[in-house]
């Protein structure tokens, strides 16, 4: 073969080879795309709003798109083919009220060239208190033997103009407690209870024995378990020998003593929770990897009549007992996923919380609420109080304001905190805990 014949000859092989290789990436479905319209649903009586950001996430790996829908409530995506979970949250206000409308479509198959579903839109009010923090995850032991998580506590926040009694306000949590765990509560890829319009509360329902009144911009630290001085035994953990703190303690009906110790001397009588306890076990469960956690206000009966009423049961499996919490009761919730685990379900349903925040537990990281920046700058008596350049944030969850809340209140500013009821909007994972500042 002269030297010709083989040039040609290895020319011809390569070309046949790119040829090939094209042909294969082009077939390859992980490089075909799917135009996907997602058309926004308002309730009766609401009209559409231009400038909605709408979300696609892919189920399996994770990718997240984002549009803006157009007048007509509808966004387009171009996207890799696979399944995703659709969600879009607005907010309005009107005459000084809070609107927000929160939606998820967590089967959207963009299998298809062309593919077309809807986000139903759930109406809700934006509340005046808030959970501005939740710290369950625990924090590292000294020794490097492993983590302690019997410390863990909730702050709430008033973020109104007004002085609120929240006696009557009681903790909740959602069984499953991890959302990381088998949820039977699935059925055809929905929450059963959603159609129904309550939420569970599993195993007991938390309240205040003493009128409790919440002025603007203030706020009550309740230690959930572990209302002590832990910093003496893990000089990572929080220090609850506060009188201005109140706890959860009910020995009578909770008396595992490892989460349960005689509270501090300092923290009052009159400041302990009791609890309605109907579950199994001796401790409350929160879930300290991956909670449902919210508040719970009664309307039309007392907290006690509601628990005693066998109407309001409902069992999970055969042998764990939970209550049917009316949707209209929640004044404010928080969903949360355990990082880095590909099965996550979501428990709240989307008017409590439309989203979901990512926690990493063990390592004394909590999650906190986001700054409502506009409206926190409006005030103007923050003028010269706030401070900027926030730096708290866990690898890439951060509070996207860009003011660090507890340096500025500790300035002497007033806080007014996101509330969209939608937690991957409104918290982030701060790398400490508030509490130990």
């Amino acid at each position: 073969m002269t030297v010709m014949r083989k040039f040609f000859f290895v020319l011809s092989i390569l070309m046949l080879s790119l040829l090939v290789y094209s042909c294969t990436e082009k077939d390859n479905p992980q490089y075909e795309l799917s135009k996907v319209k997602i058309q926004l649903v308002y309730p009766e009586g609401y009209n559409t709003s231009e400038g909605v950001e709408v979300s696609l996430k892919n189920t399996s790996t994770g990718a997240v798109f984002t549009e803006k829908s157009s007048s007509e409530g509808t966004a387009l995506f171009e996207v890799p083919k696979g399944i995703y979970e659709a969600s879009a949250s607005e907010q309005r206000v009107v005459d000084a009220e809070v609107y927000l409308f929160n939606g998820v479509n967590s089967n959207v198959n963009a299998s298809a060239e062309n593919v077309e579903a809807v986000i139903n839109l759930d109406l809700s009010k934006g509340g005046s208190v808030v959970i501005k923090e939740l710290y369950v995850g625990g924090c590292p032991k000294d020794d490097g033997s492993g983590y302690f998580a019997r410390d863990q506590y909730v702050i709430l926040y008033n973020n109104s103009s007004a002085t609120l009694d929240i006696s009557d306000f009681a903790l909740a949590m959602v069984n499953p407690y991890n959302s990381q765990s088998t949820n039977n509560d699935y059925v055809d890829g929905e929450l059963f209870y959603a159609s129904q319009g309550w939420i569970p509360a599993g195993n007991g329902l938390w309240y205040f024995e003493n009128n409790v009144k919440l002025e603007p911009g203030k706020q009550i630290v309740i230690a959930i378990c572990g209302a002590v001085d832990n910093t003496k035994t893990y000089s990572q953990s929080i220090n609850y020998a506060n009188s201005e703190y109140y706890c959860c303690y009910d020995i009578e009906d909770y008396n595992l003593t490892s989460y349960y110790p005689t509270p501090s001397e300092l923290i009052p009588t009159e400041h302990y929770l009791k609890v309605y306890s109907y579950g199994l076990g001796k401790a409350w469960p929160l879930s300290n990897s991956s909670p449902a956690f919210y508040i719970v206000r009664p309307q039309g009966t007392t907290l006690k009549d509601f628990v005693d009423n066998p109407e309001n049961e409902n069992m999970y499996g055969s042998n764990q007992v939970r209550r049917k919490v009316p949707v209209e009761w929640v004044v404010d919730g928080i969903e949360v996923f355990a990082k880095g685990q590909s099965n996550n379900q979501k428990r709240l349903l989307p008017t409590i919380d439309a989203g979901y925040v990512e926690m990493t537990a063990k390592m004394g990281y909590t999650l906190y609420r986001n700054v409502d920046k506009e409206a926190t700058e409006a005030i103007k008596e923050n003028e010269g109080k706030l401070v900027y350049n926030y730096s708290l944030g866990v690898e890439d969850s951060t509070d996207p304001s860009g003011i660090d809340a507890e340096a500025s209140i500790k300035n002497g500013a007033r806080i007014i905190y996101k509330d969209t009821n939608n937690s991957t909007v409104d918290f982030h994972l701060r790398s400490k805990a508030s509490l130990r500042n």
